[in-house]
């Protein structure tokens, strides 16, 4: 699942901008990749001991139980998915809007 022009210059913006890896990673990532991911907020409320930051290569489903506020940035989200995370009191962002917003946050932790 390829990202569009306008993510794929935020990440570069983002990486020129703090030089931290995880931006360039993820803009290499987003640019060759042709493999659809997808991750349900189960996963994402296994990975999170608390608050946590997300980054997704892919799509977000609302499978299972969120109890937790992350905030998650994504190519895409599912209704369902998206729900369950604005209910937990967490954000659901395009991974341009995260790259934007969280582009100097420490912790961020990439999922597929």
């Amino acid at each position: 699942m390829k990202a569009d022009p306008e993510t794929l210059k935020a990440l570069k913006e983002a990486y020129r901008n703090t030089k931290r890896p995880i931006w360039k990673a993820i803009y290499e990532e987003l640019s060759e990749s042709g493999t659809e991911h997808v991750v349900n907020v189960s996963k994402l409320s296994r990975l999170s001991e608390g608050e946590g930051y997300f980054l997704v290569i892919g799509k977000v489903l609302g499978g299972g139980i969120l109890d937790k506020p992350v905030k998650v940035g994504a190519l895409d989200f599912s209704r369902a998915g998206k729900e369950k995370i604005y209910k937990a009191g967490g954000e659901a962002l395009s991974i341009r809007e995260f790259a934007e917003k969280y582009r100097d946050v420490r912790g961020i932790i990439i999922v597929k």
